[in-house]
């Protein structure tokens, strides 16, 4: 019987409820705590999932709560200091949402603390946990479609957004292979940002990994067909395509394309909670000895995050990139700095704005999450309602 461990949210926004889904279906952990500056996203969560404390600092939190387990659910750019804070005050675990980072010195100061201090880190790509991504993985290590030759990924909404999740995705079904060079455009004409990063437009990149095989990403270029769980392989011997919930196959055996029968539990929580919960199970087992690596470590996630810094680096000098990258801080950022990607387009826009708390009224944001709402589209509706 495993032991009873404590969490703490820091960060209670959108992705902090599907940490919250995960957590509320592993009986061995308890929610105790959360943590953030704004007041109003904290009191919902505390009423929402009854958790019992609430601060407003990280370090008052990690001091007074003494989590077990830390799931770090801020914007990007905030994803280490609460990570290396946890780590340094001798948390079991940190579970840190995707991207890991931006740029690879702040990805492996994570890496590198979390080492140091023992603590287990997993960042959250919890898809690998869903039935279709795990049926794709098992098929490609039994051969059914020969030796990987060439995958194929279609995003939008940014690299280091739905990106992140399809790249590491493809890693993981192919057993994740080691990468060895990068070669990457990027378009950026108006001033685009997520969650206070700088973002591109458009992008493209391939990718070389052992034994020949190639991967190839495009983003924010065609919208339709645009999935952040769905990409195809080619094989020397036939074709898969990939979804959370399934996969199909095309081989010289079976005429047309073949729907392989997989068993899912839960349908539409697949990819929230069951997925998250699983993700959670993991890390126990992890810390428990009953696995010795967690198939989201932080070891692992810092690679694909090398994937997507290479592929702005190479934009950034017109150039294949050999990996490991030499550049540690962040491209894309570098390249707006330069004036290598002049806005022509004025005006400077947040795709996440409709995030904000900011002039939101709690009273009519707990009505709506009362009639089964979910977060972003109860937040966009009020900030719609607010223009």
């Amino acid at each position: 019987m495993s032991s009873k461990y404590t969490a703490a949210i820091i960060g209670c926004g959108s992705i902090g409820h599907a940490h919250m889904e995960g957590y509320d279906l592993v009986d061995e952990v308890e929610v105790v705590a959360v943590a953030d500056p704004v007041a109003a996203a904290r009191q919902l969560y505390i009423e929402e999932y009854d958790i019992a404390q609430q601060y407003d600092t990280v370090e008052e939190m990690l001091d007074k709560a003494k989590p077990d387990f830390v799931s770090v659910c801020t914007w990007h750019l905030l994803h280490p200091a609460p990570t290396i804070a946890a780590a340094q005050a001798g948390v079991q675990a940190v579970i840190c949402e995707k991207p890991m980072a931006i740029g690879m010195e702040a990805a492996d100061s994570m890496v590198n603390a979390c080492a140091t201090s023992g603590t287990k880190l997993v960042i959250s790509h919890q898809r690998r946990f869903t039935p279709g991504w795990e049926k794709a993985k098992e098929l490609i290590a039994q051969g059914v479609i020969g030796k990987p030759l060439f995958v194929t990924n279609k995003v939008a909404e940014g690299l280091t957004n739905w990106g992140t999740h399809s790249i590491d995705g493809s890693r993981f079904v192919l057993g994740d292979p080691k990468a060895h060079w990068v070669m990457g455009s990027v378009e950026r004409r108006t001033d685009r940002y997520e969650r206070d990063t700088a973002v591109e437009d458009a992008c493209m990149g391939l990718v070389q990994f052992d034994n020949d095989l190639q991967l190839f990403i495009q983003s924010d270029l065609m919208r339709e067909g645009a999935a952040a769980g769905h990409f195809q392989i080619r094989g020397s011997e036939g074709y898969m395509e990939v979804t959370e919930l399934g996969v199909r196959l095309m081989t010289s055996e079976k005429a047309g394309w073949q729907d392989i029968e997989i068993e899912i539990d839960g349908s539409s929580k697949a990819i929230g909670g069951n997925s998250n919960a699983a993700q959670v199970r993991e890390l126990i087992d992890w810390i428990e000895g009953r696995t010795d690596q967690h198939r989201n470590a932080g070891a692992t996630a810092r690679d694909t995050v090398e994937i997507m810094m290479a592929l702005y680096e190479s934009a950034r000098q017109n150039s294949v990139i050999n990996l490991p990258l030499q550049e540690k801080s962040y491209p894309l950022a570098r390249m707006v700095e330069e004036g290598k990607l002049p806005v022509e387009v004025e005006g400077r826009y947040d795709i996440r704005s409709f995030l904000n708390w900011d002039g939101v009224d709690e009273e009519e944001y707990k009505a709506l999450r009362d009639q089964g709402m979910g977060h972003h589209q109860i937040m966009r509706q009020l900030h719609e309602k607010m223009q």
